[in-house]
């Protein structure tokens, strides 16, 4: 099989040749691991999607996803980096060690209105939220799928679709319609309360995020992808109640998933949600999600624990603990890598991966040593995997 084979077949709930593996590389760590500067990465855009593409190589894994950035202008001063206008005004400081958001030194250089802006959401913050009220909701711009051609994206993605050939499989990214979509835009603890005191509001942003999220999603199908990343982080049991997930999220990232499924019923949507998750599992396999993830270890459970509840319903992604790329040895990782395959992947189904981003500092042996474990642990005959061989790893297969 392929990599793009593999990787469909096991999320589809199939049984590939073997175990896929897919951690989260974003273009920090893919940085690191390539030697490109985070300054390049920041200011040009294709640059950003061939780190990750040549990170992902690098370790040789099966599949990666593909993080679209906005050009940025940035000067050096006094040890920051900060992000500058045309004319050089200096509109905030860049965050390099935490997802290269920019924080606006005045939120008022955020304009809902300007659909350029609001395609990259998640690359500006400020002190102040830049939604206030059901005024403001009505004002933001949703980028349709062609905008993205327009700006360029699309150019963009079809050269590394290119370079990428057969040789892995690449993710498209509809960022968030729900609980991160809301904490893009009214910042993380405004998002929580709002739970409890304006549900009018959350319910009106979400539903700008559902349109936000599918003409996102739409975009990367219409370039041929053909497996799409929802995601929504703090959108788990470790943060909000179940009964405040299934009346505010659930609703909406059904939605998604129906008009993607509706747009292209071949579209296969995973989720990407952290924390604990063990009180939903039933729910987001009614929303449609084809994959649970990232199973995050970090949240209390194993991923033996969800195939327990989620059967053969729906295919499963992640369970390796991030801080086990910056911490452990590879031996370590493959043994942590064995027990996520023995406890979520015997009968398919299943994509090794991180449970959560991978930490900038990680090494590419560490990441390497995923492949590894998939070789020797990972590997299925008549629909089963076959006993571990010592071997396989050496001699590739």
């Amino acid at each position: 099989m392929t990599p793009a084979e593999r990787l469909y077949t096991a999320v589809s709930g199939g049984v590939p040749d073997r175990v896929p593996v897919v951690p989260k590389i974003f273009v920090d760590s893919a940085a690191h691991i390539t030697g490109t500067s985070l300054i390049d990465v920041i200011q040009d855009p294709l640059t950003a999607l061939r780190v990750i593409l040549e990170a992902g190589l690098a370790v040789g894994v099966d599949g990666i996803r593909q993080f679209h950035v906005p050009p940025r202008r940035v000067v050096r001063e006094q040890g920051m980096v900060l992000e500058v206008d045309e004319s050089g005004r200096k509109l905030g400081e860049v965050d390099m060690l935490g997802g290269l958001t920019t924080k606006l030194f005045n939120g008022d250089d955020f304009h809902l209105e300007d659909p350029c802006q609001m395609a990259f959401l998640q690359y500006w913050t400020s002190d102040e939220p830049f939604i206030h009220d059901l005024a403001d909701v009505q004002r933001m711009a949703i980028p349709s799928k062609s905008f993205y051609e327009e700006i360029g994206c699309g150019d963009r993605q079809r050269a590394i679709v290119k370079m990428a050939g057969d040789r892995i499989a690449l993710i498209g990214d509809c960022i968030s319609a729900t609980l991160c979509f809301c904490a893009f835009l009214r910042r993380t603890p405004n998002a929580l309360t709002d739970l409890l005191d304006r549900p009018r509001l959350v319910h009106a942003l979400m539903e700008k995020g559902v349109a936000y999220a599918t003409e996102r999603g739409k975009f990367s199908v219409d370039l041929g992808f053909n497996i799409l990343r929802l995601n929504d982080s703090i959108g788990n049991m470790s943060v909000i109640s179940p009964r405040h997930w299934r009346e505010f999220v659930f609703p909406h990232i059904k939605a998604v998933c129906d008009e993607l499924h509706r747009y292209h019923p071949g579209v296969r949507i995973y989720s990407h949600i952290c924390g604990n998750i063990l009180p939903i599992i039933d729910d987001l396999i009614k929303t449609g999600l084809d994959c649970i993830g990232p199973l995050d270890p970090l949240g209390g459970f194993t991923c033996a624990q969800v195939r327990e509840i989620a059967g053969n319903r729906v295919a499963l992604m992640g369970g390796v603990n991030t801080l086990s790329f910056v911490e452990n040895t590879p031996e370590e990782i493959i043994e942590e890598s064995r027990r996520c395959i023995a406890g979520a992947g015997v009968r398919g189904g299943y994509v090794l991966g991180s449970g959560c981003m991978v930490p900038p500092g990680s090494r590419r042996e560490t990441l390497a040593a995923l492949m590894t474990a998939v070789k020797r642990f990972g590997v299925y005959r008549n629909g089963v995997l076959i006993p571990a061989d010592p071997q396989a790893a050496d001699e590739g297969l």
